[in-house]
């Protein structure tokens, strides 16, 4: 899944190897197609300077352009006046232009492809899907596109250099140098006037669709890592529309429950590879981190762990697929026909991706054939791992992106219990209302189980803050950077700083030993082994 900066390389290191081809013997004709083949890329730089189409209303173009982004606006335009011209000295029949015209025109599909990772981040009424979405709306990020677009723009005054060295028409080649001079202004004016640019966008993804995309056994596991990164990117747009309620199916008490559970024993696969790694590598600081980061993913898993246990006595009458088991009906019941099955409805995507990270993680530590429904068996070779995984580093990198992501859930965790508050019951003895009907087994939920459940998600983004604090430490540690961690932490604050409701010290009900909740065995996305670390 490539990323802004990556986009943006492309493009410049398609420009910089045209300019590398000597052009000299090229027919007028063919010379013709690449001027246009760069009067396409340079259409795409100007289309991707504004209106902006990640503010929450669009403006006018004079009025949205920072004053980089105007100086790079006029050079282009005065760029492709003088191509045109060159174009019509030519020849009026352009050829196809040949291998050169296809390099130039990958990386106008690259630029394309900028626009179309920004835009993924926005709903067709352009409100943002992601938390990410709100980092592009400051004037670092204005100037660290601005730059990079300056970049693309003296990328092609160099292929323009080539054009005009061959060119048999004097206009012609007077045309390509101005083309030239102005492209090159406009990378100077560019750069001059984006110094504060936040160079941190570059490793910016494309939203995800909340979509599964499962495990299967056929899959390598050399391509684990990369696939739970993507898992990740969907859970965050999935934990991102939870929070400002708009997804188009909401998460439910039961969809929330089992994600806790998911992620408890995600975070306790990732731990247990971490540490079977870090024991077969040879003594330094490398084992050390991967070692205090495997005990913080079980922090972690113990802090999931409580939170799906809090739902024990609590039922999401509009989704009640977790359930406290129920007595079986009576013989008059039965006879008389008043036996009624518990409604049944599929689980939200998100608890699909959480469990199939899990099988992921699973494939990684035992093999591509494992599943939770199987006993944990023997982990596979450290070495193999550490291979498929790309290092030590890598591995703990992509361990982070879950911890990352698991904050982002639990941050949205307590509004899906506020939302939902209206539908909870609970059979609980401790909450019985006094007086009520004895034949009376589920009554509304107390204001205490309330503070008890958001407390344990509070718990949660606590424990997976410290994960992924001692994963980025056994990443660096390795020497292997994570400039995502920056835009997560921008990310972060900015979620956090939407949570209004949440007191700095929330009252908890005092800590209880409950039964765990039944787990029906027709259970779409099936019954999960017990691991122990």
């Amino acid at each position: 899944m490539a990323t802004l900066g990556e986009l943006f390389d492309v493009a410049i290191a398609q420009l910089q190897e045209v300019a590398q081809i000597p052009l000299v013997s090229v027919p007028a004709d063919d010379r013709a197609a690449l001027a246009g083949e760069v009067d396409s890329l340079l259409l795409q730089v100007q289309k991707s300077l504004g209106p902006r189409a990640y503010t929450p209303t669009p403006t006018s173009e004079e009025r949205g352009l920072t004053a980089a982004e105007r100086n790079l606006r006029d050079c282009l335009e005065l760029a492709r006046q003088s191509l045109g011209t060159a174009r019509r000295y030519l020849s009026p029949q352009a050829g196809d232009g040949g291998p050169a015209a296809a390099r130039i025109a990958s990386a106008a599909q690259a630029l394309s492809a900028v626009r179309d990772t920004i835009n993924s981040h926005l709903g067709p009424d352009r409100a943002p899907l992601t938390p990410y979405a709100y980092l592009l709306r400051h004037q670092k990020a204005f100037d660290y596109l601005a730059r990079r677009l300056s970049e693309v723009a003296w990328a092609a005054g160099h292929v323009v250099h080539r054009l005009s060295q061959g060119a048999e028409h004097p206009g012609a080649v007077d045309a390509f140098t101005q083309a030239r001079t102005s492209l090159g202004h406009a990378s100077v004016y560019a750069r001059a006037a984006t110094r504060d640019a936040d160079h941190d966008l570059a490793s910016f993804p494309a939203a995800l669709p909340v979509e599964p995309v499962q495990a299967l056994a056929t899959d390598a596991t050399s391509t684990v890592t990369a696939r739970l990164a993507e898992d990740s990117e969907r859970l965050s747009r999935a934990a991102y529309g939870a929070l400002h309620d708009r997804a188009e199916r909401r998460l439910s008490g039961s969809d929330l429950q089992q994600i806790s559970r998911w992620n408890a024993m995600g975070r306790l696969l990732a731990g247990r590879t971490l540490l079977h790694v870090a024991q077969a590598a040879p003594d330094g600081a490398v084992p050390n981190s991967l070692n205090a980061a495997a005990a913080a993913l079980r922090e972690s898993s113990k802090a999931w762990k409580g939170a799906a246990e809090a739902w024990t006595r609590v039922v999401d009458t509009g989704d009640p697929r977790e359930h406290p088991p129920l007595p079986p009906p009576g013989l008059a019941q039965v006879q008389q026909g008043k036996v009624v099955q518990m409604p049944s409805t599929d689980p939200h995507p998100a608890v699909v991706i959480s469990r199939t990270s899990v099988v992921r993680l699973g494939q990684l530590l035992f093999g591509p054939h494992w599943t939770p429904e199987q006993p944990p068996g023997t982990a596979r070779l450290a070495t193999d791992i550490v291979a498929d995984a790309g290092g030590e580093g890598a591995l703990a990198a992509t361990a982070y992106r879950l911890s990352a992501t698991g904050w982002q859930m639990a941050a949205a965790a307590p509004w899906v219990v506020r939302r939902a508050e209206a539908g909870l019951v609970t059979d609980s003895a401790a909450y019985r209302p006094s007086g009520l009907d004895k034949g009376r087994r589920f009554y509304p939920v107390h204001p205490r189980q309330l503070e008890t459940l958001t407390g344990a998600y509070s718990a949660v983004t606590g424990a997976e803050q410290q994960g992924a604090a001692a994963l980025l430490a056994a990443a660096q540690s390795a020497g292997t950077p994570v400039p995502r961690a920056m835009l997560d932490a921008a990310a972060h604050r900015s979620i956090a700083q939407e949570q209004k409701w949440v007191t700095a010290n929330p009252v908890q009900a005092p800590s209880r030993v409950l039964p765990r909740a039944h787990v029906p065995t027709d259970l779409v996305i099936g019954r999960r082994p017990g691991l122990r670390q």
